[in-house]
């Protein structure tokens, strides 16, 4: 075998080494993006039926109390609807209770209840937390 030949199987050698790098490299890439949508569906991206019953529980939960201020959407936070108290302080409101409530009305909500309670001009509203969300759990569970 000449100098010539052994240069040839030199470069052929190198050539089938660097598609081996090139496929692995390919390889790892594809492999990187694969795991890394994964994660992004099992741990970030949790579908409507947890949002639901996330919100179910967070609402229960809560507890608050004051005179409506001002209802407004807050642009900056995903338009969330929002309302302020005559105290300052204000919060996030899902939609549905805040088309239900006006500015001047008095709210309560206790912690653990699944009630809000609206007075207005004499008049008690009382919303109900669980029934609306446990609806919307169960129109998502019948979608699936």
């Amino acid at each position: 075998m000449g100098w010539l030949d052994q240069a040839i199987l030199v470069i052929k050698i190198i050539s089938m080494e660097q598609k081996k790098e090139e496929g692995s490299i390919w390889f790892m890439i594809v492999s990187v993006i694969g795991i890394a949508l994964l994660l992004y569906f099992e741990v970030y991206k949790k579908d409507n039926l947890y949002y639901l019953n996330y919100a179910l529980h967070f609402s229960v939960n809560q507890n608050y109390k004051g005179v409506i201020e001002k209802k407004y959407v807050e642009k900056m936070n995903h338009n969330s609807p929002t309302i302020k108290f005559t105290n300052g302080k204000t919060m996030g409101m899902n939609g549905y209770f805040f088309g239900n409530m006006k500015e001047g009305d008095s709210i309560s909500k206790v912690k653990g209840d699944s009630v809000i309670q609206v007075f207005r001009k004499g008049n008690r509203i009382i919303l109900e937390i669980a029934p609306f969300y446990k609806k919307a759990i169960e129109h998502e569970k019948n979608k699936k």
